[in-house]
């Protein structure tokens, strides 16, 4: 497990990074199982399925991933099972003992998924992760705090993108509700030192708290894997993977999942 899988987690709403990391803390170290889910109605929302699915097997172990295939063509041949992901000691086990449970009206039909991605399957998800984790856009930046939290995102990003366009650039912008802060990417290094220049400048009543935002140039080496036993004090996961980790629409794992299918199709004569 990686430090972008580890982020994931559609079970628990966070309620700070510090949460969060207790809860990644948690679950460090269990037996980690995949389960497949069939049977479930695939008219119904994909939240209300992702909620049942959790409620279901939450007795099991701890419930990090929910992935309900997409289907918005309503493809015939589209592979309907959900995969949920456990962790905790038996919780394959568990699993298992829920087979044709009734769920509201629908017979979970529940079997225990191999664990082990092949090899040709992890190396796209790396290269993935890997793009995304050095992509340039995300080179250069800043968080924004001490703005009025009580403005809606859309005025938020209109006020502040007026204020940092003049700066340089902007290859991409983010307004972080839950821990009240604003991250702004510019294409140059120009635009992100123009940015920090604006510490301490005054918008309405408020005064902006400018920083620099963790990414892959400011940052130590990443400490995954844990397999050498140095000290990484001082690492911290670039900013915008933790965003990106966050989102209910992971494109990475959408992404691996249609590439499974893809070649599955293609070894079919």
């Amino acid at each position: 497990m990686d430090a972008y899988d580890i982020l994931r987690s559609e079970r628990e709403e966070f309620e700070s990074e510090a949460a969060e990391k207790a809860f990644a803390d948690r679950i460090s170290g269990k037996p980690r199982a995949l389960i497949s889910v069939a049977g479930y109605n695939p008219n119904l929302p994909e939240d209300d399925i992702k909620k049942e699915l959790i409620n279901l097997f939450s007795s099991c172990g701890d419930v990090t991933r929910v992935i309900v295939p997409k289907d918005p063509d309503h493809s015939p041949n589209l592979d309907r099972r959900a995969l949920v992901i456990l962790f905790g000691d038996g919780a394959e086990e568990k699993a298992l003992q829920l087979n044709g449970t009734d769920v509201g009206g629908w017979n979970a039909l529940v079997k225990v998924e191999s664990d082990q991605e092949d090899e040709e399957a992890a190396c796209y998800r790396s290269s993935l992760i890997n793009e995304l984790m050095n992509d340039p856009k995300f080179w250069y930046g800043v968080s924004v705090r001490g703005y009025d939290t009580d403005l809606p995102v859309d005025e938020v990003e209109t006020l502040l993108k007026g204020l940092f366009s003049r700066c340089g650039e902007i290859t991409h912008f983010f307004v972080n509700t839950l821990d009240k802060v604003v991250n702004v990417y510019f294409s140059l290094r120009e635009g992100e030192a123009r940015a920090l220049a604006l510490n301490g400048i005054r918008v309405g009543e408020f005064e902006l708290d400018i920083s620099g935002v963790p990414s892959v140039l400011n940052n130590r080496p990443s400490p995954f894997p844990f397999d050498n036993g140095e000290d990484y004090i001082g690492y911290t996961v670039p900013a915008h993977m933790i965003e990106f980790a966050n989102k209910d629409d992971d494109e990475i794992e959408n992404k691996v999942i249609a590439f499974k299918k893809q070649r599955r199709s293609s070894s079919i004569v």
